[in-house]
Order: structure tokens, then sequence, then C-alpha cells
């Protein structure tokens, strides 16, 4: 993808995805559908976090855009369509909404993951047209999809799929932190279940900071209710997938991550996606973890920070 490319042509590519199915168009609707915000299915929770004054987040997760440029070969054409179809077709719709409704109503979007259901040029060129000038403030953490090509010819690398995102994404994507009202958010990327040894060393260096600490990343850290919660929606015969979900299971670095976590008195709060379902559980005595279903299905969590 080229970085030369203007607001112009990736708004005309969106036009033409959506002339041509890739998403349903707003005006083909019905009218209880259109209007604003009213399609959005939103939770809420309450941090307590030691902010210098309140705030919140719409935190956002697994959008799953299924955009294909119309010169990739029909294989892609046709997973695209199977995609587009599974994720209810709106997916587009419900981000843009999700970013409006943040704007309007919120100091930060938070996505934590699976924006683009695989990395493909037509689904950077619509982040890039989503999270323009205009989109307010944004912050999160890359998923396992954003590291998915679903074809076995032309499969790019985790290098080449990192770099592709890095150019689209605002912001950044192995590790990243950002202070808001005293609260430091901080992004991990933990899309393969673990962390390296640099993200470690990074997060220990946010520590030294002193400020209380939310943390952002995809894949959840395994707990009892969050696992069951999990195994119950991803149940034989779902809409989703026909065989059960393989639990989560987090390499040798990743495990030590969690012990030291789980006693991190500044951690107080962790904010995750990847099961499509919106579930929350204590994970530490300071910090619970919280996730979000899908944002293809329009659901969001407003967090409130004080």
């Amino acid at each position: 993808m080229s970085d030369s490319i203007s607001s112009t042509s990736r708004r005309d590519f969106l036009k033409g995805a959506l002339a041509a199915g890739g998403i349903v168009a707003t005006s083909r609707l019905p009218l209880h559908a259109r209007g604003n915000f009213e399609q959005l299915s939103l939770a809420y929770a309450h941090i307590t976090a030691g902010a210098e004054k309140p705030f919140s987040v719409l935190h956002i997760s697994d959008t799953h855009l299924t955009f294909a440029n119309p010169d990739e070969d029909e294989k892609t054409q046709d997973y695209r369509r199977r995609r587009t179809e599974l994720f209810g077709c709106r997916q587009y719709e419900a981000l843009k909404d999700s970013i409006r409704w943040a704007k309007l109503n919120a100091d930060y979007l938070v996505h934590t993951g699976d924006l683009v259901d695989w990395v493909s040029e037509g689904n950077m060129l619509a982040v890039q047209e989503a999270f323009g000038p205009e989109a307010g403030n944004i912050f999160g953490s890359i998923g396992n999809h954003e590291y998915f090509w679903p074809l076995k010819d032309r499969k790019p690398g985790r290098a080449e799929c990192f770099a592709k995102c890095s150019k689209a994404y605002p912001y950044k994507l192995d590790f990243g932190s950002q202070v808001i009202n005293g609260v430091n958010f901080v992004s991990i990327d933990d899309a393969h279940n673990d962390v390296t040894q640099g993200q470690v060393e990074a997060f220990a260096r946010e520590v030294k900071k002193g400020l209380p600490i939310i943390l952002l990343m995809h894949v959840p850290f395994p707990t009892p209710r969050i696992m069951e919660a999990t195994r119950k929606y991803w149940a034989w015969n779902t809409k989703f997938r026909n065989e059960p979900p393989k639990p989560i299971t987090f390499g040798k670095r990743g495990q030590e991550f969690v012990k030291y976590l789980k006693g991190e008195k500044l951690l107080k709060g962790i904010l995750a996606g990847h099961q499509h379902i919106t579930v929350e559980e204590r994970f530490s005595p300071t910090a619970v973890q919280y996730l979000v279903a899908g944002n293809f299905a329009f659901a969001g969590r407003e967090v409130l920070f004080t």
C-alpha cells in the first residue's frame, strides 16, 4: 500500500466496495436501522483508577473488516463474500458508528484487535478511511487476524503483515503507551498467546512512571468465568464455528508475565477482546479483566474512569 493514496481515492474505493455488495449500504437498510446509533449495543463499566479527573473510553474489538480490491483473484473474492456474510455484512458501518459515537460521547476510542479479518490492500484502505483526522482520539492493540491470510498462495509473513498494518493503523502495534488524565494506557501485542522479553522490559519501564495502568491486549488471560462463557458462546453448531474453541494457553514467558501482573498494584484494569463476548472477571486484587463482544455486531463498552 502506498502512503500517497489520497482520501478521495479511499472514499472512492469504499463506495465501489459498497456498491459491489462488500458491505450493505446504509440506504438499503430498513428505517429502524438507520437512526443515530440505536443499532449500537453498549455495556458499561466503572474503573476506579485514580484519574486526575473523570473521563470515559469506548472500548470496541473484533470488527473484522472484509474488503478486497476488485482486481484480486476469484479465490480471494469468494473468501471475501463468505466472510462478509458470516460477520453480518455491516462491519464498516458498525465501525463508523462506533467512531462517531465515541467522538460525541467519550474522550477516547480504544480498539483491541482484529480490526480486519485478514491483511488485504482493501482492508488497509478501509482502516485509513475510517480512522481519518476527523475520527478523534484513538488508541489500541493488534489482534491475531492482523497477521492472517486465508489462502495458501501468496501468504505474507508475520513481518510483512505487521508492516502493512503499521502504515495504516493510527497507533503503535507491538507496544504502546498513552497517558490520559494521569492513567497510563499500555497496549501490548499478544496476538500469538505470548509476550516477548522486549515487551516485558517495556512494561517494567512503564511501571516505573508510577501511574495507574490499564492494559490493552487482544487475547485475554484465561480465567474460569471468562473461559466458561467462551465455551458456551462457541458451543458446537453455533453461527461462527462448527467445532469447539481451543483453550487459551500462553507460552512460558506469558505465564510468568501473568504471575507478575497479579501482584502489580498499579494495574487497575485489562481491556481485551478475541472471544466475541461481553464478560468480565476479577484478575487480581486491583484489576478486573473486561472483554467486549464483536464490533461487527455493533457491540461496545463505555468505561468510565475516575
